[in-house]
C-alpha cells in the first residue's frame, strides 16, 4: 500500500476555528430516479424547505482527475429559483470511480451492494491513494462555481446559499456499518484491518468534509450493528466517542449523525404509539446533547409504505417526527414525495413545529383529541368513530390513500364501507375549526 495516509493526515491536521451555524432543520423532499438529473421530486410547497439529492462519487469523477458537476449546476439553479435548500447525500452505497480500485498498490476488497446485489472492487477506507483522491474530489466540488441569484455572481459551492447540508460519507465504505448484506464485520471484510487505522481514516474523511465545507452542516450515517474483533468498547461506541471528541464545535465544527429508519405505528387496542428506530437500535444518535446533531430520513412513505406497512400503521409522519424530536433532538427530516403530495397531510406539514409535539397523537393538525379512533379496524362492512363527540354539523368524509374524497356525510359516527376495495383509507372529521384524520384498513 502506498504511504499516502500520513500525508493526508498532515494536510488536514491544521485545526479550523469553530464556525457557528444552526442545527440542521426543516422538511426536505427525497429525490427519485426520474427527471433531469433526478429532479422530478423537487416541490415548491411552502412547507418544503429543501431537496435531498442522492448521488455518488463516480457520478462526478468520470475518469481520473476529470470532474463533471453539470448535475450539481442543474439542481442548485433550479432550487435557487424556488428559494429552496439542498442536501447533497452520497448514498450509503456510493462507490468510487473504478480506476481507484484498479490502481497499482491499492488494497482492495469485494463489496456487494445489498440492494442491487452488484459486487464491485473497492479500496479499503484507510488506503492512502483512496484518501488522496477523495481530498481532490472534495476540493474540486467545494470550489466549483455556480451562479447565485441573490448576489448575481458566480459563487463556489462551499459558499453557495442553496447548499445547506452535505454527506459524502466514508470513502471506500459509505456508512458506518457492516458490509456485504450488513452482516460481515469490518475486520472480516477489510484486508489489513485494524481499529486504529479505520478510526484514523474516518477522522480524516470527516475533517476533509468539514474543512472544504466549513459553513455547511456535515453529517454521516451511523448504525449500532457495526462490529470488528474488539468487544470492549464496542466499535460503534468507540467511533462515536472519537467523533464527538474531534468534532466538538471548538477546534472543528459539529457534525450530524444520520439514519434512514424513521417511522412509527399505533396499537389499535392500547392506542400506544411506538416510534422507530428504537433507542436500542439507534444508539449512535442517542444522548448527543449539544455535542452533535441527529438527522433522519423516513423509512418509507405513509401514503405508499413500500417496505413494511405495519411500521407506519395507524399513525402519521408527524407522529414519527415528534418522536424523533423528543427522543433524539432531531428537527431535520427527509420525507417521501408521496406524503408531501398527499392532500390529507398538507395541513399537518404546514403547521408542524416542534412546539406541537406535546399534543400530537396520530392527527393531522395537532389540535384535536388524541383519544379519537375507529372501530373495528381493520373492518369489512362498517367503521365507526369512537372517543370523540361528533356534532350534527360536522363534515365527515372518507379519503383514499391519494387524498381524494370518495364518500362524505354531515354528522354521524358510522360509515358503510362494504363496497370499498381492500386497502388503506382515512376518515376526515371537521368541526369547530378543528380537523381529525384517522386511518383504517378495509379487508
Amino acid at each position: 500500500m502506498r504511504k499516502y495516509l500520513r500525508v493526508s493526515l498532515v494536510l488536514v491536521a491544521i485545526g479550523l476555528a469553530s464556525i457557528c451555524f444552526g442545527q440542521p432543520t426543516g422538511i426536505y423532499v427525497l429525490d427519485n430516479n426520474q427527471g433531469v438529473y433526478r429532479d422530478a421530486n423537487i416541490r415548491n410547497y411552502s412547507y418544503v424547505d429543501g431537496f435531498v439529492w442522492r448521488s455518488s462519487w463516480s457520478d462526478f469523477e468520470t475518469a481520473e482527475g476529470v470532474y463533471s458537476f453539470a448535475g450539481i449546476d442543474h439542481i442548485v439553479n433550479k432550487l435557487d429559483s424556488l428559494n429552496k435548500k439542498l442536501t447533497i447525500l452520497f448514498g450509503a452505497y456510493s462507490v468510487e470511480p473504478a480506476y481507484i480500485g484498479a490502481h497499482l498498490g491499492v488494497t482492495t476488497y469485494q463489496f456487494t451492494d445489498p440492494l442491487t446485489a452488484k459486487t464491485t472492487t473497492r479500496a479499503v477506507p484507510y488506503d492512502g491513494y483512496l484518501l488522496q483522491r477523495y481530498r481532490l474530489l472534495l476540493a474540486a466540488m467545494a470550489n466549483h462555481p455556480i451562479y447565485c441569484r441573490s448576489t448575481g455572481t458566480m459563487v463556489a459551492l462551499k459558499d453557495h446559499p442553496v447548499l445547506s447540508n452535505i454527506a459524502t460519507n466514508i470513502p471506500g465504505l459509505g456508512a458506518i456499518r457492516n458490509v456485504n448484506g450488513l452482516n460481515t464485520s469490518l475486520q472480516t471484510a477489510l484486508p489489513n484491518y485494524t481499529r486504529s487505522k479505520f478510526v484514523d481514516s474516518l477522522l480524516v474523511s470527516m475533517r476533509l468534509q468539514t474543512t472544504y465545507f466549513p459553513t455547511k452542516n456535515v453529517f454521516i450515517p451511523s448504525y449500532k450493528n457495526t462490529t470488528d474483533n474488539t468487544n470492549s468498547p464496542t466499535l460503534v461506541d468507540y467511533l462515536k466517542s472519537q467523533l464527538l471528541a474531534n468534532f466538538d464545535g471548538v477546534l472543528n465544527p459539529k457534525i450530524g449523525f444520520w439514519q434512514e429508519n424513521l417511522a412509527g405505528f399505533t396499537d389499535t387496542n392500547t392506542k400506544v404509539f411506538t416510534g422507530l428506530p428504537t433507542t436500542t437500535f439507534a444508539t449512535p444518535l442517542l444522548s448527543l446533547g449539544n455535542s452533535a446533531y441527529a438527522m433522519f430520513q423516513m423509512l418509507q412513505g405513509w401514503t405508499t409504505p413500500f417496505l413494511d406497512p405495519t411500521k407506519t400503521a395507524n399513525s402519521t409522519p408527524f407522529d414519527a417526527m415528534c418522536y424523533a424530536y423528543k427522543t433524539y433532538g432531531a428537527s431535520y427530516f427527509e420525507v417521501y414525495v408521496s406524503d408531501l403530495d398527499n392532500a390529507i397531510y398538507k395541513t399537518g406539514f404546514s403547521n408542524w413545529t416542534v412546539s406541537n409535539c406535546s399534543t400530537i397523537a396520530s392527527l393531522s393538525d395537532h389540535q384535536t383529541e388524541s383519544k379519537a379512533h375507529l372501530v373495528p379496524n381493520p373492518a369489512s362492512n362498517y367503521i365507526s368513530i369512537k372517543g370523540i363527540e361528533v356534532l350534527s354539523t360536522a363534515n365527515v368524509s372518507i379519503l383514499n390513500v391519494s387524498g381524494h374524497q370518495i364518500a362524505k356525510q354531515q354528522g354521524g359516527v358510522s360509515f358503510d364501507i362494504s363496497a370499498f376495495s381492500n386497502g388503506v383509507y382515512f376518515v376526515k372529521l371537521e368541526q369547530n375549526n378543528k380537523t381529525v384524520v384517522l386511518e383504517f384498513v378495509k379487508k
